[in-house]
C-alpha cells in the first residue's frame, strides 16, 4: 500500500500501517519527510508514480483535496486502485474528487480523522469513512488498524466530511472557550490544578447536558424544570463581564451571549437550552 503525504498525520498513518505488518511505501513533496520514516519500516518513494505503482490501496493525507488531486494526477494510471482520502475539504470538493477518480477507474473512500496523530492506532481513536460499503468491507481490516472506534458511516461519499465538519463546530468552539476560561482564571490567580479539576468535572457535566439536549432536539420537546434559556442567558452575561474585566479575549463568550440573547428576544427564554435549535 502507499501513503501520500508525510506531515504529522500522514507520518502517523504510515507508521501504524507498517507496525501492523503491511508493506508501506510513502511519498511526500519534500522527500526528507518520507525518508525519515525508513527507520519505522516504511519505504520512501521519490515519486507518486513509483509509490502507487504496486499499491492496491492508496491513502492520501495532504493539506487539502486540491493537493490530493494534484498529487494523484502525476500517477500514470489509477485504474484498479482504491484511494482513501483523508485530506481536508468540503462536500463539493469530495464530490468532485469522487467523479474524477471514477472517470479514471479508481474506487474511492473518503474519510476524516477525529483524533490527533499521537492517538493513531489506539483503541480509543476514531476515524470515519464514507463511500461504497463493498469497498469499505474490502479494506476494513487495514483501515481499522488506525483506531479502534473507526467505522463506516455512510454510502454517501461526502458523509464522513459532513460529520467531521459539523462536529467541528462543537469541538473547536469548546476548545476556544476553554482557552478564554483558562486565561481569565489564571489572571484571577487560580492555579492550573484548580482549572484541571473544574474542567474535568465540567466535561462530565457537559456529557450529561449534551445527551439531554440531543434528546430534546430529537423529540421536539424543549420544556425544562432544570435551567431555562433565561437562566443561561443571565449567567452568560455575567461570565462575559468577568472575562472583560479580567482584560482577556472574550470573543467566543460574546458570541454565546449574543445567541442566548437572540433566543430570549425570540420568546424562547422559558424553554431549555435545546430550544436554540429553533432559531
Amino acid at each position: 500500500m502507499a501513503v501520500l503525504g508525510c506531515g504529522l498525520m500522514g507520518s502517523a498513518l504510515a507508521r501504524r500501517f507498517a507496525a501492523g505488518g503491511l508493506a508501506v511505501t510513502a511519498w511526500n513533496r519534500t522527500p526528507h519527510r518520507a525518508e525519515a520514516l525508513a527507520a519505522d519500516g516504511v519505504r520512501p518513494s521519490a515519486s507518486v508514480a513509483e509509490a502507487v505503482g504496486e499499491a492496491g490501496l492508496v491513502v492520501v493525507c495532504l493539506s487539502d483535496i486540491d493537493g490530493a488531486r494534484g498529487a494523484l494526477e502525476s500517477a500514470p494510471s489509477l485504474a484498479g486502485l482504491t484511494v482513501v482520502n483523508l485530506s481536508d475539504g468540503t462536500h463539493d470538493d469530495v464530490e468532485t474528487l469522487a467523479q474524477w477518480l471514477g472517470e479514471r477507474g479508481a474506487s474511492f473512500l473518503d474519510g476524516a480523522t477525529f483524533c490527533y496523530p499521537e492517538q493513531i492506532g489506539e483503541p480509543s481513536a476514531m476515524l470515519v469513512f464514507s463511500g461504497s460499503a463493498q469497498v469499505w468491507a474490502a479494506h476494513e481490516p487495514t483501515l481499522m488498524l488506525l483506531g479502534g472506534r473507526s467505522r463506516h458511516v455512510s454510502d454517501d461519499i461526502s458523509g464522513a466530511k459532513g460529520l467531521y465538519l459539523g462536529s467541528g463546530a462543537f469541538f473547536v468552539t469548546a476548545l476556544a472557550g476553554f482557552v478564554e476560561s483558562t486565561a481569565c482564571l489564571l489572571q484571577r490567580g487560580h492555579t492550573l490544578e484548580e482549572i484541571r479539576d473544574t474542567t474535568l468535572y465540567g466535561l462530565e457535566l457537559l456529557r450529561h447536558a449534551t445527551e439531554e439536549v440531543a434528546a430534546a432536539i430529537e423529540s421536539g420537546r424543549h420544556e425544562t424544570d432544570q435551567a431555562t434559556i433565561h437562566v443561561f442567558a443571565d449567567g452568560a452575561r455575567k461570565v462575559l463581564g468577568e472575562l472583560q474585566s479580567a482584560d482577556v479575549d472574550s470573543s467566543v463568550m460574546a458570541a454565546v451571549s449574543r445567541k442566548l440573547d437572540a433566543a430570549e428576544h425570540a420568546g424562547l427564554g422559558h424553554l431549555g437550552y435545546s430550544a436554540q435549535s429553533l432559531l
